[in-house]
């Protein structure tokens, strides 16, 4: 009976009695390619769609740990129906989304590096979902609207002059917001702002003193 392969990383499978006096050199190339599967990189310029090779005997693109693309894009990558993890460099100036062909797909941005793992039929992002207590650092600003806001885009944001938002800071040094009911405004605190609120907030109190 013949040799056979592993499903996943295509190990050559010995039967008993077969390869006499051949099992060093097989044995060799089953641990080249476990070494490629567990730290190998492989390198594919694009320029369109691909699917990256497989091989039972010899060396193949899809056995490869870490698969690094370069090239313009949007592409998109099959790779094979078998289960299997990789780390995908998308070093392409657009999107590569990685599919099976059926199910699923995982699309990695321009400049990401991802971990995506197929079970056979769907390709998936491995997300984080616990960071530690610890910062996301290094964050674009947000485009779409379930994008996620930096501190210093927040910040800029609460006082962009657009209707409805709160009026910038520059030349307001020492003025208050106000409301005139409409929109927001810087303006100096005068005397009569204070007379204002004592007879508004103050006297509320007192009111409130006396009923009691």
């Amino acid at each position: 009976m013949p040799s056979s392969w592993s499903s996943s990383l295509r190990f050559e499978l010995q039967f008993t009695g077969e390869n006499i006096n051949l099992w060093g050199d097989k044995l060799n190339t089953v641990l080249s390619h476990a070494d490629f599967a567990v730290a190998g990189l492989v390198t594919k310029a694009l320029t369109g769609d691909y699917a990256l090779t497989t091989a039972n005997a010899g060396d193949d693109e899809a056995r490869a740990a870490t698969v690094k693309f370069t090239g313009a894009g949007p592409f998109t990558v099959t790779i094979p129906s078998v289960s299997k993890s990789y780390h995908i460099w998308n070093a392409c100036s657009g999107v590569v989304t990685l599919t099976t062909g059926a199910g699923a797909t995982a699309p990695v941005q321009a400049g990401e590096i991802a971990t995506i793992v197929c079970d056979g039929s769907n390709v998936r992002r491995v997300v984080a979902t616990d960071f530690g207590s610890q910062r996301i650092t290094s964050v674009a600003d947000p485009a779409g609207p379930q994008d996620a806001a930096t501190k210093a885009y927040a910040d800029a944001l609460a006082f962009t002059a657009n209707a409805g938002i709160l009026p910038a800071q520059a030349g307001a040094a020492g003025q208050a917001l106000f409301s005139n009911g409409s929109t927001a405004l810087w303006k100096p605190i005068s005397a009569a702002d204070l007379s204002d609120f004592t007879t508004k907030i103050l006297g509320v109190q007192v009111a409130l003193a006396v009923a009691l």
